[in-house]
């Protein structure tokens, strides 16, 4: 991989970081109670660490935490699910400090990523924590979930066997008010603690054949209107290239379609209601159509490595390049309550070698693993090594 200007000394740390963050997504971490206290008893101060949310499940669904801050390398590891149990990673506090201890391995410092402000606060009427209607996903991006705890393809015969969202109840607003969503972007982007630098619309996926872009487009313009704010929106593909044209020309800045598995049999065992209704044939070409409309890193697609052969998800990556599109690794997770909980991904080292074959057909693309915001690195098979990775700016 090309060094992209680091020096040696930080390139040997950034592959020492990258080797442990795949192991930390593949293996997940033991919290020592000093640990909970030092993240999550404040008392009456600041949070050191965020809290762990139900309505954050998935590859979100961990404890943030920053590996080394100065070189942009963050983890979101499991803590609270089942591989966590037996992980031979623990997360201890001495001394004002949050450690990460490990297989052949001294006290590594690491530092939790603090909860925001607004986390505490409820919406203008008091009905609702703002935290139940929209999360911070990351360093700096504030996510919008649109179903809630609901999706049209949470039925069983339906159901992705990843998915944990219909679990989500207790955590996730089941009834999502414009305005509601709106007091959350105001209240995230001037948090005093950790603004939203960037928003995410997705989470879940709404009846109808645009598959929640007519949605997604109204609520872009309005953000749009009042706030200067980059938005992700997040989708299955729609059936028709004019659900996509209506995103674009709302003034969605990215936007992402995710592919998932490359194989026949993946589509037929984890995703058969994406597949019945949509189909990889016609992902491809909602992919092309966005490539062509909001180019080569404005468009993406995560690809879930670790339920299907090693070769059919370097396929799935290859095809992304053709199409101009940026992919984007995600390790699978298993998740309580789920079909997988039981399943178990590929090794560290195993992440780490798809890692290195992909990021090599990316770059001979003219791309790279995706995403390029570094904060939002924190879950996928991705590191800041070249021009392309950046952070967002406070909004002005």
């Amino acid at each position: 991989m090309d060094h992209d200007g680091w020096s040696p000394e930080q390139w040997r740390r950034l592959t020492e970081l990258g080797r442990l963050k795949f192991d930390l997504l593949a293996r997940g971490a033991r919290l020592d109670p000093s640990a909970e206290t030092f993240l999550f008893d404040s008392g009456s101060g600041q949070r050191a660490g965020t809290t762990i949310l139900r309505t954050r499940s998935g590859v979100s669904g961990g404890l943030d935490l920053a590996l080394d801050e100065d070189l942009g390398v963050y983890v979101n590891i499991p803590v609270r699910e089942a591989i966590a149990g037996s992980s031979p990673y623990r997360l201890e506090a001495a001394d004002g400090q949050l450690y990460l201890s490990g297989p052949g391995r001294r006290r590594h410092d690491v530092v939790g990523v603090p909860e925001p402000e607004y986390y505490g606060r409820t919406v203008s009427d008091g009905t609702t924590p703002l935290s139940r209607i929209a999360q911070m996903c990351s360093p700096d991006r504030l996510c919008f979930g649109m179903t809630g705890p609901g999706c049209s393809f949470w039925a069983r015969h339906k159901r992705c066997a990843y998915c944990s969202i219909g679990f989500n109840y207790d955590a996730d607003a089941s009834r999502k008010l414009e305005r509601h969503f709106l007091e959350v972007v105001e209240q995230a982007c001037a948090d005093s603690v950790r603004p939203a630098r960037h928003l995410l619309i997705g989470g879940g996926t709404p009846p109808g054949d645009d598959m929640g872009a007519s949605l997604a487009a109204r609520l872009t313009r309005i953000v749009k209107s009042r706030y200067n704010i980059p938005v992700y929106v997040m989708i299955a593909a729609p059936l028709h290239n004019g659900h996509i044209d209506e995103l674009f020309d709302a003034g969605v800045d990215e936007l992402g379609m995710n592919l998932e598995f490359w194989s026949d049999a993946a589509w037929d065992g984890f995703i058969p209601g994406k597949r019945d209704l949509i189909g990889r044939q016609r992902y491809l070409e909602a992919l092309s159509h966005a490539a062509l409309l909001f180019g080569p890193y404005r468009s993406r697609s995560i690809v879930i490595a670790g339920l299907e052969p090693v070769e059919e998800t370097v396929r799935g990556v290859t095809k992304l390049c053709e199409l101009g599109v940026m992919p984007i690794i995600s390790p699978f997770r298993p998740l309580a309550g789920t079909a997988l909980a039981d399943r178990r991904g590929l090794t560290g080292q195993e992440y780490w070698n798809l890692y290195e074959r992909c990021q090599e057909i990316a770059t001979g693309a003219g791309l790279v693993l995706g995403p390029t915001c570094v904060g939002c690195q924190n879950n996928v098979l991705s590191l800041p090594t070249g021009l392309p990775y950046r952070s967002y700016e406070a909004a002005s």
